[in-house]
């Protein structure tokens, strides 16, 4: 079986996205599936998951409800081999295959005796590298909206059922966020940023991955500067900070501890520039756990609206700081 699947992947699995691929006729218990790089014969019931990425691959199928043997991941800066975003979850058992972007050695994957081996877009290459050892499929979650990917990892390991719950939940969730807030939602001007004071630069957050399903969500009001910015969260200057005044600015960081603490946000609210922001100087800038809502799952985009409600549910919000 697993033979045919190889013979298979290397007949489909090469075509560029661009275009599609000629129909192929798939082995028995496999059947043809679609997707970024190509069309691929899949095991129909796979039972040996590897997976090339953990926040945007470990992550879905774990929320989903399915365990890969093995996994890519990161090394944190004290040398810990962990699987990024994957609190809450338990990867015990889950082979740590190296780091995400190494790649991890086609021997390491062979090793686990996968059936199916799921990537995303990057790192690229995937097919090419490991498509001797079993089915690659790529899934993106950069380019089209996160749910549509959510549901295509879902399609792939046959638990459709499970993620149309996980969408409803979210749905449900969302709704009741936006009626909770009320009026409050569109009487308050949101900026959203990430920060690299290192090289003076910041990112407005455009509406990829979790962020850009709450953002089409709650469509909140948002400075000029960070309208229609699609997925477009192109490096700016941070002298040009003060474009982007709001009655709250969020400051999406990775490094809060237990307590909510992080250097990336007291360096950020400290820099000169920003303590000019009229939003600065009323205290109003606010740090969201960005290791709390990144990644491919629907339970991070309910961390994010939690973190995102709490702040506007304030009653001590000066609400008047710009005009919406």
């Amino acid at each position: 079986m697993r033979l045919q699947a190889i013979v298979c992947f290397g007949l489909t699995s090469l075509a560029l996205p661009a275009g599609p691929a000629a129909a192929q006729d798939c082995g028995e218990g496999q059947r043809l599936f679609e997707h970024y790089a190509g069309e691929t014969c899949v095991p129909d019931d796979p039972q040996r998951i590897v997976t090339l990425q953990d926040q945007n691959a470990l992550l879905p199928l774990t929320e989903l409800g399915v365990r890969p043997v093995g996994s890519a991941g990161h090394i944190a800066a004290e040398g810990e081999r962990i699987f990024r975003r994957m609190e809450g979850y338990d990867t015990s058992g889950i082979e740590w295959i190296g780091t995400y972007g190494g790649p991890p050695e086609p021997e390491a994957v062979a090793a686990m005796e996968p059936d199916l081996i799921v990537a995303s877009p990057w790192p690229t290459g995937a097919p090419e590298l490991y498509g001797h050892i079993a089915p690659v499929v790529v899934i993106d979650m950069f380019e089209q909206p996160l749910t549509d990917a959510l549901f295509q990892f879902a399609d792939l390991v046959g638990r459709t059922e499970r993620a149309e719950e996980l969408q409803a939940e979210m749905e449900s969730h969302m709704a009741d966020v936006r009626a909770a807030l009320g009026p409050a939602l569109d009487s308050t001007t949101l900026s959203f940023v990430e920060a690299d004071l290192a090289e003076g630069l910041f990112y407005p957050v455009g509406e990829g991955q979790a962020m850009g399903v709450i953002l089409r969500g709650l469509q909140p009001v948002r400075p000029e500067a960070e309208r229609d910015l699609g997925k477009d969260n192109a490096a700016r200057s941070i002298e040009t900070i003060g474009d982007h005044e709001a009655d709250v600015m969020f400051l999406l960081v990775y490094d809060a501890d237990k307590r909510g603490d992080s250097d990336a946000f007291a360096a950020f609210t400290s820099h000169p520039l920003v303590q000019a922001t009229q939003v600065a100087q009323a205290g109003q800038i606010v740090p969201l756990d960005g290791s709390a809502m990144v990644g491919s799952a629907w339970g991070k985009v309910m961390n994010g609206l939690d973190q995102i409600s709490e702040t506007l549910a304030r009653e001590d919000l000066n609400r008047d700081l710009v005009a919406e």
